[in-house]
């Protein structure tokens, strides 16, 4: 985890999306305590406000944009805002995400397509955008944060797990296009975040044995936000200058245990040993 005075980020630039609460504000204190200045956007001002706070309060610089990354003509306000500013983009973390949907049979059209809306489309339209300005620059890293959801459904979120999975292919084809520019393009896969929809979402009994005893989880616990503010703080750095058109799996290990052996009616027996 990252120390305050890790400054591997100084003079960078960095645009982090949804940086309001949870996981998007993590990662935007995180780059701005390694040295980048960052804008930070929401559809809510308020807890914008709250982050370029903490921020600052950290001796950070930052600014808040409202913006729905899913207009075209926000996103262009937007990057314009920052290029006039800074002159030039360096990182570019696309968080922003909608969770909210019924299961497959109650689930609408219009739910759908709006989750689409913001997870895939302004994910697109924000990462196009400023990929331009970065090929101009010749550099830049670009960061879509998907989620465990790509990898395998761990409930009835038919739209937001789709939207996941999409974000970790349009990070693999925009690496195709965009490395020889000089930008890469990477996903940080989180798992279970200790975030505020956790406990508002969580019965204490639930809260504590996550916290504590996350039996499903090799590490048993849950994933600290700080932690994936890390994972996307190294893939922006000029460590991972070799590293593009990954998904990095941040969740203490729960994707590495299929939990097949776990839920059996009783252990199978050891090869090598006599019957």
């Amino acid at each position: 985890m990252s120390t305050d005075n890790d400054t591997k980020l100084a003079g960078r630039t960095a645009i982090v999306t949804g940086a309001g609460r949870g996981i998007g504000e993590s990662i935007a204190l995180t780059l701005a305590n390694r040295g980048a200045e960052v804008m930070v956007i929401g559809r809510s001002v308020e807890p914008l406000k709250a982050t370029v706070a903490a921020i600052e309060a950290k001796g950070g610089q930052a600014f808040a944009r409202q913006a729905d990354i899913s207009s075209s003509a926000d996103v262009a306000t937007a990057v314009g805002e920052a290029v006039g500013r800074w002159g030039h983009i360096d990182i570019l973390v696309n968080n922003a995400a909608v969770f909210d949907e019924p299961p497959f049979f109650e689930l609408d059209e219009h739910t759908f397509q709006a989750t689409f809306a913001i997870n895939v489309t302004g994910t697109f339209l924000l990462s196009q955008a400023v990929a331009r300005h970065m090929a101009d620059a010749g550099k830049g890293s670009i960061i879509h944060i998907s989620s465990i959801d790509s990898l395998g459904a761990d409930g009835p979120f038919t739209a937001y797990s789709a939207t996941k999975a999409a974000v970790v292919s349009l990070a693999r084809t925009m690496t195709m296009e965009l490395a020889p520019l000089g930008i890469r393009v990477n996903c940080v896969a989180p798992g279970f975040v200790n975030t505020d929809m956790v406990h508002k979402t969580s019965t204490p009994n639930v809260l504590d044995h996550m916290l504590n005893d996350f039996a499903r989880v090799p590490m048993r616990r849950l994933v600290e936000p700080e932690e994936i503010g890390a994972a996307v703080a190294f893939l922006a750095s000029d460590d991972a200058s070799a590293i593009t058109g990954t998904n990095l799996v941040v969740d203490g290990g729960l994707t590495s245990n299929l939990f097949v052996m776990e839920t059996l009616p009783e252990p199978m027996i050891p090869l090598g040993e006599d019957s």
